[in-house]
């Protein structure tokens, strides 16, 4: 007994060394993807419209002042955390055709190195989301992605005030609703703005977050701001599903650019299929 006794202090002290090791290889954060761009480049400014609701009118102000880059094209490399039960570190590589299309290419990463990869994406109006070889689809998942094409907006401000198929509609000083295109129909964000700064606080929404389920409220929290080519952008957020009571994931936007060619990046030519099965 006395030696059994020994034997199960021994496996469990190598399994606590285990899952010691594991847990720090979780607190490792990833060096960024490389962001695979072309040189950018100049397609001029647009005028801030003078018929945005009050705040959003601000917003830009603050933003970009009267004018706006002329944004065709988006490249962003960050790194992320996300809580799947336990919090695991991630490294990304975001690309938008503004308006259209999107797609977020996510590493999860022990000690640094990659040992998950997954898809978050809508394009030609596809939605899909998951590890590779077992994303999700369907038409929650593509309610919820082309919400996301019109949340991450704040990383390319013209989007906002270029696309006619969207409008803004007032609420009150610091809140305005976003009505832009799904499928046939129209689909929604509210946007609100910090009284005191004038920039994006929190976007709220209702979104799917599977098949099985109503929509949920769902929030983003704009935590902190980064200057890009004179433009203020977000830096950090912070994403929400309100019944879980708090963030179940932060999103670090570190390198920034706009107009490149995304030709390569953005896979339009894989097949939802492939990356499905």
């Amino acid at each position: 007994m006395k030696q059994l006794g020994k034997v199960m202090i021994g496996v469990a002290g190598g399994v606590a060394v285990l899952a010691g090791i594991g847990w720090a290889g979780l607190q490792v954060s990833p060096s960024n993807l490389p962001p695979t761009v072309d040189e950018p480049r100049d397609l001029g400014m647009v005028e801030i419209p003078t018929d945005l609701p009050a705040p959003v009118r601000r917003y830009f102000q603050v933003a970009v002042g009267d004018q706006a880059p002329r944004i065709e094209s988006l490249v962003v490399c960050g790194r992320a955390r996300a809580n799947f039960g336990l919090w695991l570190p991630l490294r990304y590589r975001l690309v938008h055709r503004p308006g259209y299309d999107f797609e977020r290419y996510m590493e999860v990463t022990w000690f640094g190195l990659p040992v998950l990869k997954a898809i978050d994406r809508y394009i030609d109006g596809v939605g899909m989301t998951g590890p590779l070889g077992k994303a999700a689809m369907g038409p929650a998942v593509d309610q919820g992605a082309n919400m996301i094409l019109w949340a991450e907006a704040p990383l390319m401000p013209s989007l906002w005030i270029t696309d006619e198929r969207i409008r803004w509609e007032a609420v009150d000083d610091t809140t305005a609703r976003l009505i832009f295109p799904y499928d046939q129909e129209e689909d929604e964000l509210t946007v609100h703005f910090d009284p005191e700064s004038g920039l994006i606080a929190q976007i709220t929404a209702l979104r799917y977050r599977d098949e099985e389920h109503g929509k949920i409220p769902w929030h983003v929290d704009f935590t902190s701001w980064q200057t890009v080519n004179g433009a203020k952008l977000p830096a950090r957020i912070a994403v929400t599903w309100e019944d879980q009571g708090e963030p179940w994931s932060y999103w670090d936007f570190e390198h920034v650019f706009w107009n490149v060619d995304i030709s390569k990046t953005l896979a339009t030519a894989v097949t939802n299929e492939v990356l499905a099965s």
